[in-house]
């Protein structure tokens, strides 16, 4: 007598509601603590907005570039935009676990969403250095201990830079990953 084996649509179905579940959990605890770090982010906006940094920076006489400028200005709309993005991470990732079909598709929007933005932050990184050269003495190239210095920070942008270009990378062949997965015939067929 032959052992009958389950039919492979069962055991694919099983496998795409085990992979969904996996994404969903984990999604949901990522998306909780990016809730409390969001809130977090907006008691120290309170806070800095009261002690001023930039204004210590500028009274100092150290350069603060526009950038700092821009998000000191934008600070409080940055972090509530943090925390509706986190609010939105985790409504799509319960309705990915209860399987609805808005859950799949805004978890795939959000996907994409943060793979680009990880590409958009490499010219913070880049401005940092820049902003970093502005504060140093005009007068620090003239000798071996400046040229030294300036050396090793166009290490250290170039190191920077290339890990967070490496990052970026890497999360956007996971997102890749996971928006393939999310589309195949035996996960879509899951969500109503």
């Amino acid at each position: 007598m032959i052992p009958s084996a389950p039919p492979p649509l069962r055991r694919a179905s099983q496998t795409a509601a085990g992979f969904v579940d996996v994404t969903a959990r984990l999604s949901l605890a990522m998306a909780v603590l990016s809730i409390g770090w969001s809130l977090l982010q907006l008691l120290l906006v309170a806070l800095l907005g009261r002690l001023d940094p930039l204004g210590w920076l500028e009274r100092q006489g150290l350069p603060v570039p526009a950038a700092l400028h821009w998000a000191a200005q934008h600070a409080l709309s940055l972090s509530v935009l943090m925390l509706l993005l986190s609010v939105a991470l985790l409504a799509v990732s319960w309705a990915l676990l209860r399987h609805h079909e808005w859950g799949r598709i805004g978890f795939i929007v959000l996907l994409v969403v943060v793979a680009l933005a990880n590409f958009a932050m490499l010219p913070l990184v880049d401005g940092l250095f820049t902003a970093m050269q502005a504060v140093l003495p005009p007068g620090l190239h003239d000798s071996a201990d400046g040229r030294h210095a300036m050396a090793q920070m166009q290490a250290s942008r170039w190191t920077a830079l290339l890990s967070a270009g490496a990052t970026a990378l890497a999360f956007a062949g996971l997102h890749a990953w996971l928006v393939v997965k999310l589309c195949r015939d035996e996960v879509r067929a899951l969500f109503r």
